[in-house]
């Protein structure tokens, strides 16, 4: 049996350091105090849309269950606020997420993978940075560490917005048009964007990056 590389160790090292970040915080506070912030303004559009629209930015550094947060918006306020205000919110959890993978996991990152294959990471991820970022958006946990590895790496930030703004808007009009007050439709909802997200992964295909 081939032994991997040490650059798919160290890659993969480092990405399961991004993905505990990311989840630490589930871990330690849960989720719970979601739910009294949103119901607390259920009745109040504007102040509702605000609210998810902050909660959905701190994604990356708050255990905020993202998709559920649409549908609540878009159930209780109609589609068009869950449009807008999950685009907004997710959007400005990407900045969020990559400013933490710039200034924060960047300093840490050569201490994983060596300056030069770092460098030909960030060039092989930027050949296909929109269709990764695309496909990742909606999964959990790799949505935040796919953002904040990509920035940890190097890549401009103003790409990473820009290469997740429209998927960003396609996730949350899937939620907000699906929503409703019943578990088993989030439930499917979120299952049929997973499926379509690997199929848009599985045709549109992978680099492989190669290694030394």
């Amino acid at each position: 049996m081939k032994m991997p590389s040490p650059t798919v160790v160290r890659t993969t090292l480092f990405i399961l350091f991004v993905m505990t970040l990311v989840c630490l915080p589930f871990a330690i506070w849960g989720e719970e105090f979601v739910w009294p912030l949103l119901k607390s303004r259920e009745q109040q559009t504007g102040a509702l849309i605000a609210i998810a629209v902050v909660l959905l930015a701190a994604d990356s550094v708050a255990p905020i269950p993202s998709s559920l947060v649409i549908l609540f918006l878009a159930a209780k306020a109609g589609w068009v606020a869950g449009i807008v205000g999950g685009t907004l919110g997710m959007s400005a959890g990407v900045l969020t997420a990559a400013w933490m993978g710039r200034f924060a996991v960047g300093r840490l990152a050569p201490k994983f993978i060596p300056d030069a294959e770092l460098a030909r990471l960030r060039d092989a991820l930027q050949s296909r940075l929109w269709i990764t970022l695309a496909c990742l958006r909606s999964v959990p946990v790799l949505a935040e560490t796919s953002v904040i590895a990509a920035a940890a790496m190097g890549v401009p930030v103003t790409r990473i917005f820009t290469a997740t703004l429209l998927p960003n808007f396609v996730v949350a009009a899937i939620y907000s048009f699906a929503a409703d007050d019943s578990w088993q439709t989030a439930l499917v909802t979120f299952l049929a964007t997973m499926i379509a997200s690997y199929a848009l992964w599985r045709i549109a295909g992978r680099e492989k990056i190669p290694t030394p």
